[in-house]
């Protein structure tokens, strides 16, 4: 049978002679009518329409970036490393067991406390037997400990360790040494002369050998006369000296300092507070 569509082109006056048959007839007059009834199969077993073809090369092709950039199939997205992967050129790669994995468990880092380091053995101090000293150095010789820094030492000292102690003299070391802040037996009192009962006798030798014996490296020295005990040869105006390897810190009188109030006197002794002790 033809293609129901051949009828549209049919005029109404000739419909029912047209499906009556008369068709086959009148072919002449009913122009086109071949060209409808052809078989749909022809068109497609035959070669692809016209229309198709200006469309396919209507069609813009994509651009070489966007192909390139298009996923490549699953086999090679497994058989080619990534770029994060890939080891850099001119470097090996890196081995399979240096890779981090989240199924190892990390090492463990090291401890951040830092070690407690052992104390360094104390050094075996030898001191003199306090009984070798005459008096009034062996009554202090037994008190001098391992924390021994700096000998204080005045002119006067000989008169207050004879039992005619001075009160007010007494109340300035004890602020002094208060102000100071240091450990119990950091500071001993060494002195540099003797009382006779009426002058003082200069002990010069016997100051230095307390010293040179327990291994002082600061002395506080109270007074010019002091001063011309221990040390005649330094300046009158000289705030520090150096002898044999000690430092001696220049100081007031204390029968000057005594009578100051006594924040002027931890200001003239503030110099004491610089030494490098402990």
């Amino acid at each position: 049978m033809g293609s129901p569509s051949a009828e549209l082109n049919v005029l109404e006056s000739t419909r029912p002679w047209y499906q009556n048959g008369l068709q086959y007839v009148f072919k002449d007059a009913l122009p086109g009518i071949e060209e409808l009834e052809k078989p749909r199969r022809q068109k497609r077993t035959g070669a692809p329409a016209q229309p198709r073809q200006q469309y396919a090369q209507q069609t813009p092709r994509r651009p070489q970036q966007f192909v390139e950039q298009q996923a490549p199939p699953a086999q090679q997205r497994i058989q080619q490393p990534s770029a994060q992967n890939r080891a850099p050129q001119g470097q090996p790669a890196q081995p399979q067991q240096q890779r981090p994995s989240f199924d190892r468990t990390p090492p463990a880092k090291p401890s951040r406390v830092p070690q407690q380091r052992k104390a360094p053995p104390q050094p075996q101090v030898n001191f003199p037997d306090p009984q070798s000293w005459p008096a009034p150095w062996s009554n202090l010789a037994s008190r001098i400990t391992l924390r021994l820094q700096i000998f204080w030492t005045y002119s006067q000292m000989g008169q207050d360790l004879s039992g005619q102690a001075d009160a007010e003299r007494r109340k300035l070391f004890q602020s002094l040494i208060g102000y100071m802040g240091l450990p119990k037996g950091a500071i001993s009192f060494w002195p540099c002369t003797a009382w006779n009962g009426s002058d003082f006798e200069n002990k010069s030798e016997i100051f230095w050998k307390g010293v040179q014996s327990y291994g002082v490296k600061f002395v506080a020295c109270f007074g010019n006369q002091t001063r011309s005990i221990i040390a005649p040869d330094a300046p009158p105006s000289s705030a520090s000296v150096h002898i044999n390897g000690v430092q001696v810190l220049m100081l007031q009188d204390p029968d000057f300092l005594k009578s100051l109030p006594a924040d002027e006197q931890q200001l003239l002794c503030i110099s004491l507070l610089r030494l490098p002790l402990f």
